[in-house]
């Protein structure tokens, strides 16, 4: 009897053991919710680290980043393009998705300024916004459809009004090329067609400044560039893009948004 009641507490074990196994194997992989988030193109090495990260602690969430510029994401939205988070690079181009309904509670994500880009031998010698005039010199810059292109037309307004009469006419003589996202700038400066840009700080990042350097642009010309972002009203997954809303803003992803060279605001 003794030996009965052995073999059959051992046959209940192994019972238990397999319906686990088979209950593991049913299972199968975890089921992910997809979410898309439509990101302003300067946003775009910060943002990936991010959404990697989350992603790594999340694994049943994936985030869709959609880089571009702001004006870009600004159309896609307004004609029907699936988004379930907007961050814009500024108001402009996210107001008008604002008062076509699309988003409810606009909030600002950071703050960037605008600095100078060199190529690191600096062939023109560049020091500052007055170097930008000097005969020869070629610039690249956003155009006006963008947001640091717009900002970089403010920057050279204000300098003009500070005593620098024919400034921004100068200016936009020695411009040779115009981009509609921050991101292609780099490559006219490393390849040499191009002897400055006004760009994002934020936009060099530590591995570039191998081949590229900032020079400041004093705050009485400068432009604080806010973010503002939003939950698009028409997703269908809300918990996923809030979960990753509370990552992003909180203290993991302002970690990131500040060696990116932002300053969190959210």
């Amino acid at each position: 009897m003794k030996h009965n009641n052995i073999w059959l507490g051992i046959s209940i074990i192994l019972c238990v053991l397999l319906t686990v196994g088979i209950a593991g194997c049913v299972s199968g992989p975890v089921e992910q919710t997809e979410i898309n988030v439509f990101v302003a193109a300067s946003l775009t090495g910060a943002m990936t680290e991010i959404a990697d990260q989350f992603m790594t602690e999340n694994p049943n969430i994936k985030v869709n980043l959609n880089f571009a510029g702001s004006s870009t994401l600004k159309t896609q939205i307004l004609e029907g393009a699936e988004a379930d988070m907007y961050i814009s690079a500024n108001d402009k181009n996210f107001d008008p998705v604002v008062e076509a309904g699309l988003i409810t509670d606009k909030k600002v994500l950071l703050e960037n300024k605008l600095g100078i880009a060199v190529p690191k031998t600096n062939p023109a010698g560049i020091t500052d916004l007055g170097s930008l005039t000097n005969s020869g010199v070629k610039l690249v810059i956003g155009d006006d459809a963008v947001p640091f292109g717009q900002y970089t037309r403010t920057i050279i307004q204000k300098y003009q009004n500070d005593s620098h009469s024919g400034y921004v006419d100068a200016f936009m003589a020695n411009v040779v090329t115009q981009v509609d996202a921050v991101t292609k700038i780099k490559s006219y400066l490393t390849l040499g067609e191009a002897d400055a840009s006004i760009v994002y700080m934020s936009d060099i990042s530590k591995d570039d400044r191998n081949d590229i350097t900032l020079i400041e642009i004093p705050d009485k010309y400068n432009v604080v560039a806010s973010y503002p972002y939003g939950i698009l009203k028409a997703t269908t997954k809300l918990s996923a893009v809030q979960k990753f809303e509370s990552y992003l803003t909180g203290s993991a992803g302002s970690a990131v948004l500040t060696d990116y060279g932002f300053v969190p605001v959210a």
